[in-house]
């Protein structure tokens, strides 16, 4: 008979006191119903989920409820030690790392944290690794239609940060997909032909892989756009670069040319090249040139009218033509002291930064736009555990 949500409620109470013959009386109430590992996941599930006052008590109960079970199972001190490091977890930091949490829990007491894998992953999204390695098919398809989502190309499915060496079985099954964002994993495959079945496909993110070289057969995708190849262990000098037959598609990490500046090649080429070096902050797109020995002010900048930011530091440029001080959408240019520029072109709005007065935007760090779908991801704590009754102790 499953643990009713009165006794959940009554043992809740019990750990909460943090006196150590109420949390060993709360141990054997779980363990006289086989209810201590349910009880246990249900409530690591709400500490790792929950915030302020209540994330206080919640931790407390975890606290005493992690001790008696150690010592009750026979952990050894250094099991003990990690499953008391367990309560230091903070969800709101940047380092938090629930597939750890799950993994020492998982290491220390010898339970299934699926589960609890699967509550995590539809409160935030994350854990999504541990589903994928160790889920059925059913869960692992459902688990990837909550990445699709609408995107600039069309219907996306973002699988990146998730370590994977291969594509699950499960991809080819969204066959109709406009855009596949593979970004921050391991894959290190040299061709393309794993991805002929989706024939519409017209974005493939492959940036920050394993990658030592272009894919061979991108050509056969016909549909394709764009291929992200930035942040992998490979490079492409200006010329091989620019001799691609694919060049118009592909945003690789670029090697300058010895003896060679960008500002050298036709403006057609520059435009190319510049494109590699565009990136989403969460305040518009960051052309960087900084450091690639321009002398002058690239006129192929003017076809990228969206840009919000430039940095051009470390450059020998002398001075910021008036077409750059006039762009539409620039607020912020950063360059060295030396620049010159005449501030009667200078459009309402746009920051000239020389030397170090303000730093380029970061990254983009928005938070993904599929966790909108997370809803529709079924999972379900073992034990109802009540703990509304928490807040404010």
């Amino acid at each position: 008979m499953p643990l009713s949500e009165k006794a959940a409620a009554n043992i809740l109470r019990l750990l909460n006191t943090e006196d150590e013959r109420n949390s060993a009386l709360a141990f054997r109430l779980l363990n006289s119903q086989n209810a201590v590992e349910g009880f246990l996941l249900s409530l690591c599930g709400h500490f790792m989920t929950s915030r302020e006052e209540e994330r206080l008590a919640l931790r407390n109960c975890l606290r005493a409820l992690l001790r008696i079970t150690a010592r009750e199972w026979g952990c050894s001190s250094s099991q003990q030690n990690s499953l008391m490091w367990l309560l230091n977890y903070d969800p709101e930091q940047e380092k938090a790392d629930p597939e750890r949490f799950l993994s020492t829990l998982e290491v220390a007491l010898a339970i299934d944290v699926l589960p609890l894998a699967r509550y995590i992953y539809a409160c935030t999204g994350r854990c999504a690794r541990i589903l994928l390695r160790r889920g059925d098919s059913a869960e692992r398809c459902g688990l990837l239609k909550t990445r699709i989502y609408d995107s600039p190309y069309g219907r996306a499915l973002d699988l990146s940060g998730l370590q994977l060496g291969i594509l699950p079985d499960e991809t080819y099954q969204f066959s109709n997909l406009e855009a596949l964002c593979l970004n921050y994993n391991r894959l290190a495959f040299t061709d393309v032909f794993a991805f002929q079945r989706f024939r519409r496909l017209r974005f493939l993110g492959l940036a920050h892989n394993k990658l030592e070289r272009a894919p061979d057969g991108l050509p056969l995708l016909s549909s394709l756009e764009e291929v992200d190849l930035r942040g992998n262990p490979m490079e492409m000098g200006l010329f091989e670069y620019l001799r691609h037959p694919l060049k118009e598609k592909l945003r690789v990490n670029l090697a300058l040319e010895r003896g060679f500046t960008v500002d050298q090649f036709s403006e057609e080429d520059v435009a190319c090249l510049l494109k590699n070096w565009i990136s989403d902050t969460d305040y518009g797109p960051l052309l960087g040139l900084a450091g690639k020995e321009l002398r002058v002010v690239p006129p192929a900048i003017l076809r990228y009218p969206q840009l919000v930011f430039i940095d051009l530091r470390n450059n020998p440029i002398a001075f910021l033509p008036p077409w750059l001080l006039r762009m539409p959408r620039l607020r912020e240019i950063y360059c060295y002291r030396g620049v010159e520029y005449n501030p009667a072109y200078l459009r309402e709005g746009l920051t000239v930064y020389r030397d170090d007065e303000a730093e380029p935007p970061g990254p983009v760090e928005e938070a993904p736009p599929w966790l909108a779908n997370l809803e529709a991801f079924p999972a379900e704590l073992p034990v109802k555990i009540p703990v509304e009754g928490l807040r404010g102790r």
